[in-house]
C-alpha cells in the first residue's frame, strides 16, 4: 500500500486517492451535464425597445426606386449617400427618362443633370446602379472596374434576367420613386 503525505501529519493511501478522484470526477461531470441543459424561453435576451425603434426607422428610410423599360418594371434600393439623396429629390419632382445604351456589361445614359460625386474605385457587379462622371447612370448586369459613385442596387434578379430586362440595344428607361 502506498501512502501519500499532504501537509503536516496527514497521510492518505492510494485507495483513498482513487475514491477522492472518483468523487471529484463525478462532481465535475454532474456540473458539466447540468450546464448543458436547454435554454428556457425566459433566459433568451429580449431586444431593447430603443433597438427596435432604430431598426424600424432604418427600414422606413430606405428609398425604393422603380425602373421601367419596355413596359416592364423592376425595383432598386437607393444607397444612403448625397448623390442618391439628390437623385431621390429629383425623382420626387417627377419621373426621369434616360435614353440608355448597351455595351455588353451595362446599360448607361445621361441623366440630364449632375449629382454630387463621391467616386471610388469599384468593381461593379450585376445589379449595381452607379454614377459615372457625375451625370451618367449605369445599371450593371456584368462586371467592370472603374471610378464610380454608388447610387443603388437591383436585388432579386440574376445577371441574365437583368440583361434581358434591358435588351440588347438602346432603350428608353424611366426612373421614379416607388409610392
Amino acid at each position: 500500500m502506498t501512502r501519500f503525505s499532504i501537509g503536516r501529519k496527514t497521510e492518505i493511501n492510494d485507495i483513498e486517492v482513487k475514491v477522492i478522484t472518483t468523487i471529484l470526477l463525478a462532481c465535475v461531470s454532474s456540473l458539466a451535464l447540468l450546464s448543458c441543459g436547454k435554454i428556457q424561453p425566459a433566459e433568451i435576451p429580449q431586444p431593447r425597445q430603443e433597438e427596435e425603434k432604430q431598426e424600424d426607422n432604418s427600414q422606413s428610410t430606405a428609398m425604393i426606386m422603380t425602373i421601367t423599360a419596355g413596359g416592364r418594371t423592376i425595383t432598386a434600393t437607393l444607397s444612403d449617400n448625397p448623390a442618391s439623396k439628390e437623385l431621390a429629390e429629383k425623382l420626387k419632382a417627377g419621373p426621369v427618362t434616360v435614353r440608355m445604351k448597351a455595351n455588353g456589361f451595362e446599360h448607361y445614359g445621361p441623366l440630364g443633370f449632375s449629382l454630387t460625386r463621391q467616386d471610388e474605385q469599384i468593381t461593379a457587379a450585376s445589379g449595381d446602379i452607379l454614377l459615372y462622371n457625375g451625370n451618367n447612370i449605369c445599371v450593371f448586369y456584368g462586371s467592370n472596374s472603374w471610378s464610380y459613385t454608388r447610387l443603388g442596387k437591383v436585388e432579386g434578379l440574376s445577371a441574365d434576367e437583368l440583361k434581358s430586362f434591358f435588351g440588347k440595344g438602346d432603350i428608353s428607361v424611366t426612373y421614379s420613386l416607388k409610392q
